[in-house]
């Protein structure tokens, strides 16, 4: 991502607006807490911000702040695809292609939202408006404390942002065991 795409994404953002935060099929802990870990930063800003996952996710997550608002597309799915419709801006986390969300596919790359893609899987697809792509990366949440470095608000972050990406990077690590943990 460069200088000119985080300045108009901090333009774009600069002013309330309804998001939704997407991630992967079968979320893991990555993706749940890079979900959450962004989804507190943006209620900084007074945006209206759905998580959606596209189905749910294991019991052992389930312990994250924020986590009982999370929508499961599978179980509420016109909910979900009214959100989603109505999104100014679409977050896609920890994956790389529409095809990893499922049944939430069509309803995503209809979508006329801003799509921003964070992820650090190889070979990502080019369905997103902003990308933030970096395979070296450890793991989505990991990168999305870059983005909010990114966007010179590290002093925004609390406990409820570092409790999120701690675990999505801890579980993305195995424990900090994995070599792409730096």
């Amino acid at each position: 991502m460069n200088k000119q795409d985080i300045e108009n994404i901090k333009r774009f953002l600069s002013s309330p607006k309804k998001i939704a935060i997407v991630s992967h099929k079968n979320p893991d802990g990555d993706a749940i807490g890079s979900s959450l870990g962004l989804f507190h930063y943006l209620k900084k800003f007074k945006h209206e911000i759905e998580v959606i996952m596209p189905n749910d996710f294991p019991d052992f997550l389930k312990w994250m702040p924020g986590c009982n608002k999370i929508l499961d597309y599978e179980n509420q799915t016109d909910k979900s695809k009214e959100l989603i419709e109505n999104a100014d801006a679409i977050f896609t986390l920890d994956f790389n292609d529409l095809s990893r969300v499922g049944s939430m596919e069509n309803v995503l790359r209809s979508s006329q939202a801003v799509k921003i893609m964070i992820d650090h899987h190889q070979q990502p697809k080019d369905y997103p408006d902003y990308m933030y792509s970096d395979v070296k990366m450890c793991s989505t949440s990991q990168m999305i404390y870059h983005f909010i470095e990114m966007l010179d608000d590290v002093d925004k972050i609390d406990n409820n942002i570092g409790s999120c990406l701690y675990a999505g990077i801890m579980t993305d690590t195995g424990s900090f065991r994995f070599p792409s943990t730096t």
